[in-house]
């Protein structure tokens, strides 16, 4: 059994794939397993040339990213497992990084995330992205500047104990976007722990491909924030901190996708929990303004 087990769901990007893998089996830490799960491509993606570390699986027809992560966490045998985004890369230490920041904190936290060099393939800028530290230890409460840092999980490069996000039945299959903080929020909830390692270790890619963070999908991306913020509304007006990040994160995919009204009742939820949010209290003004 590995220590590590690193699942890559994939659809219809074979050259990214590629590069995905190769950064997942070049690690300076060896004991792991790479788990590729295709998401219904065409044609299927071909893993059987690609490594005695790479296991391939396939869905049929696709199911979306979260059905793929939870077929590879259905298939991972390795204490700990990892997920990676196909269009993004992974820095050589992240593994042995990774499992160490689990070791050295045992029976405290449940699933850590690293920095992110986010890099625009048609800008050739680099930022960096996911900065904040962050320590959330289990049944414990913590500053409301850790619980402000979950606003800005996303899957791609977050680690976690294998037999506890299993307990927790893994990813949401019905969120198009968003399904990384839904099951940050319900594994805080459950009283899981969580912490960040603030060194960029994962290479994220802004590109011209196919991707679910587009215009084309505000919609669905505001629908789905906003079922979010609904079934999580205890945990998340608990924090006033991270209700202003992921409430305005919201409230700005609402404007942008149309819908007005839904998102003035966001602004109006984050000046009930948090009175001074500054950007909220400037966004519901001129929006008032405009009537």
């Amino acid at each position: 059994m590995p220590k590590l087990s690193i699942v890559i769901p994939t659809h219809n990007r074979p050259d990214r794939l590629k590069k995905a893998v190769e950064s997942a089996m070049t690690q300076s830490y060896e004991d792991l397993e790479i788990i590729v799960v295709d998401d219904g491509s065409d044609p299927a993606a071909n893993c059987e040339k690609m490594g005695s570390k790479v296991f391939g699986f396939r869905h049929e027809s696709a199911r979306g990213v979260s059905a793929a992560r939870n077929t590879g966490l259905a298939q991972a045998t390795g204490e700990y497992i990892a997920f990676l985004d196909d269009d993004d890369v992974l820095r050589p230490g992240y593994a042995e990084a990774m499992v160490e920041f689990f070791d050295s904190n045992k029976g405290e936290i449940d699933f850590a995330w690293s920095s992110l060099s986010v890099q625009d393939e048609s800008s050739g800028k680099s930022t960096v992205a996911r900065q904040r530290p962050c320590m959330i230890r289990r049944q414990s409460r913590s500053s409301e500047l850790d619980y402000e840092a979950v606003a800005y999980v996303g899957a791609s490069g977050m680690c976690f104990r294998a037999e506890v996000l299993r307990q927790f039945e893994g990813f949401d299959e019905s969120l198009t976007v968003s399904e990384d903080r839904e099951l940050a929020f319900r594994m805080l909830s459950g009283g899981s722990g969580c912490g960040a390692i603030t060194t960029p270790l994962v290479d994220c890619f802004v590109h011209a491909g196919p991707r679910l963070s587009t215009n084309e999908n505000l919609l669905k991306q505001a629908e789905s924030d906003a079922l979010v913020a609904d079934r999580h509304s205890d945990f998340i007006d608990r924090h006033p901190k991270l209700a202003s990040r992921y409430l305005n994160l919201l409230a700005r995919r609402q404007k942008d996708a149309g819908l007005i009204k839904d998102y003035r009742r966001t602004l109006v939820r984050i000046l009930r929990v948090n009175r001074l949010d500054v950007r909220a209290f400037k966004r519901l003004l001129l929006s008032m303004l405009r009537l």
